[in-house]
C-alpha cells in the first residue's frame, strides 16, 4: 500500500481532478491550479537529476574477514562540480551482513562543490561464504522530495570472502609420531630410523646400534644416535560430507555449517601442532588440498571452508573409499558425518580399507533430529546408531553435536 500511495502518484491524480473539473467548469483558477502541479511535477523529475550531476562514491573494505567479524567501511562521496549538492543518499549491499543490515546507507545533507567526504561504519559478517559486494547507488529526491532518481555507480562491486568461525579445541587424539594418541604437547619423536630425520640425542637402551651418529659419538666420548620423526603418524586428512542430500537445517543452524566449523577449528589445532594436514570434499567439484605443514596451508583451508557448498553427488560412503588412495598410511582421517543414520554396511568397505593403511579414524556424528527442529533444541538426541555402535566398539574416538551445542565444551575432554 505504501508503495502504491507515493507523492508523486498523489500529485498526478489530483493534477488530473483539476483537469477534468476545469474542463467541465471552465474555470480559469483550476486550469492554473493544473499547470502549478504540473510542473511541480516536471521539477521534481528534473531537479533530482540535476542534484546527482557529478556526484560519484567509492568504497573501501577489507576483502577477506572472519564469520562473527565487523567489516569496517569507508565510503567517500565527491562533488565533481563546482555547485554544492543537497540531500544525497548513497546505498551499498552487502550480502554478508544480516538480513536488516544488507543495504547501509549515507546521507550527506550538503556536499560543497569540488569536495569528498568520507563516512565510516560497522557492518557484521553473520555467515561464511564467498560474496560479492555492491554496486554502490546514489538517490536524491532533493529539492521536493517527490520523485527520488537513483543512479549506479559503475566499477564499485568488490569481492568478499568470509571465512568460518574458528573455535578452541581443548584436545583431539590426533595420532602422534610416538605411536601415542596426541592432546596438547607431546612426544613426537623416536630413534628408529624411519622416514624423517629430527635431531641427535644420546643413547637409550633399545635404540638401534645402525642409527648411532660416529662424529658425535667421537666428540662427546658417549653414543649419540640419530632421532626421526615417524612421519606418516603426523598426517591428518579430514573428509566432510558435501553430498547434496546430507545436509539438516538451515543458515547458520545447518549440520553443514557446525561441520564447517569443526573442520576448520580441527585444522587450527592439527597444524599448530606440527600435523600435515590434508582436506578433502567431494562437492559439485572435488575440494582437495593436499598435505602440509604451517600457517600457509591454514590459510588454504579455511579459503576453501569459506567456499564449500553442499551441492555434490556422491554419497559419504563412497567418499571415504575414493578418499583411501589420498592418505598416507598410518595417519589420522577425521570422518564428518552429516547424519548419524547411516547405513553400516555401506561403509565397512571404506572402514576396511582405513584399517589396511593402519589409519586411525575419529568421526564426528551431526545428530540430525535437533537441526530438523524436533524437540529442544540441544537436548534430544539420537541413539547410538549403529554406525556410531561400530567406532565405539573399535575403540575410536566418536564425537557427536547437536544443534545449539557449545562446540568449544563438546571438544574440552
Amino acid at each position: 500500500m505504501e508503495r502504491f500511495l507515493t507523492k508523486r502518484k498523489l500529485l498526478l491524480a489530483l493534477a488530473f481532478v483539476f483537469l477534468l473539473i476545469a474542463w467541465n467548469r471552465s474555470v480559469n483558477l483550476l486550469y492554473a491550479m493544473f499547470s502549478l502541479l504540473s510542473a511541480t511535477l516536471a521539477l521534481s523529475h528534473l531537479l533530482p537529476k540535476y542534484s546527482l550531476k557529478g556526484v560519484t562514491a567509492k568504497r573501501t573494505l577489507p576483502a577477506r574477514a572472519f564469520e562473527g567479524d565487523d567489516l569496517d567501511l569507508l565510503v567517500s562521496v565527491q562533488n565533481g562540480h563546482w555547485k554544492s549538492r543537497y540531500m544525497v543518499e548513497v546505498f551499498d549491499a552487502i550480502p554478508a551482513a544480516a538480513p536488516g543490515s544488507r543495504n547501509p546507507m549515507t546521507f550527506v545533507a550538503r556536499l560543497p562543490g569540488r569536495t569528498a567526504r568520507e563516512y565510516t561504519f560497522k557492518v557484521g559478517c553473520t555467515l561464511r561464504g564467498e560474496y560479492t559486494v555492491g554496486p554502490l547507488t546514489l538517490r536524491s529526491a532533493y529539492p521536493l522530495g517527490i520523485s527520488p532518481v537513483e543512479k549506479t555507480i559503475p566499477d564499485t562491486t568488490q569481492p568478499l570472502l568470509v571465512y568460518p568461525q574458528v573455535f578452541n579445541i581443548a584436545h583431539l587424539p590426533l595420532m602422534s609420531g610416538s605411536n601415542a594418541t596426541m592432546g596438547g604437547a607431546e612426544a613426537v619423536s623416536r630413534a628408529v630410523g624411519n622416514d624423517e630425520f629430527l635431531n641427535i640425542r644420546e643413547y637409550r637402551e633399545g635404540d638401534g646400534l645402525k642409527y648411532i651418529h660416529w662424529p658425535s659419538t667421537a666428540r662427546h666420548a658417549q653414543l649419540i644416535v640419530k632421532e626421526f620423526e615417524t612421519r606418516g603418524m603426523r598426517e591428518t586428512t579430514i573428509i566432510m560430507d558435501l553430498h547434496t542430500e546430507s545436509v539438516c537445517g538451515e543458515g547458520k543452524e545447518s549440520t553443514l555449517e557446525y561441520a564447517v566449523k569443526v573442520a576448520a577449528s580441527m585444522s587450527k589445532f592439527a597444524i599448530e601442532r606440527g600435523h600435515s594436514l590434508q582436506f578433502i570434499g567431494y562437492g559439485n567439484t572435488p575440494w582437495i588440498v593436499s598435505y602440509a605443514r604451517g600457517t600457509t596451508q591454514t590459510a588454504r583451508i579455511l579459503e576453501v571452508l569459506a567456499r564449500v557448498k553442499a551441492d555434490g553427488s556422491v554419497p559419504y560412503h563412497r567418499a571415504v573409499v575414493e578418499s583411501v588412495d589420498l592418505l598416507k598410511d598410518g595417519g589420522t582421517a577425521i570422518l564428518l558425518f552429516a547424519r548419524t543414520d547411516g547405513e553400516l554396511s555401506d561403509y565397512l568397505y571404506g572402514f576396511s580399507l582405513l584399517k589396511a593403511k593402519k589409519i586411525s579414524p575419529i568421526a564426528v556424528f551431526f545428530d540430525e533430529t535437533s537441526f530438523q527442529g524436533y524437540g529442544a533444541r540441544g537436548e534430544r538426541r539420537r541413539r547410538p546408531s549403529r554406525l556410531m555402535e561400530w567406532f565405539l566398539a573399535e575403540g575410536c574416538p566418536v564425537y557427536l553435536i547437536a544443534a545449539g551445542d557449545d562446540l568449544e565444551g563438546v571438544f574440552s575432554v
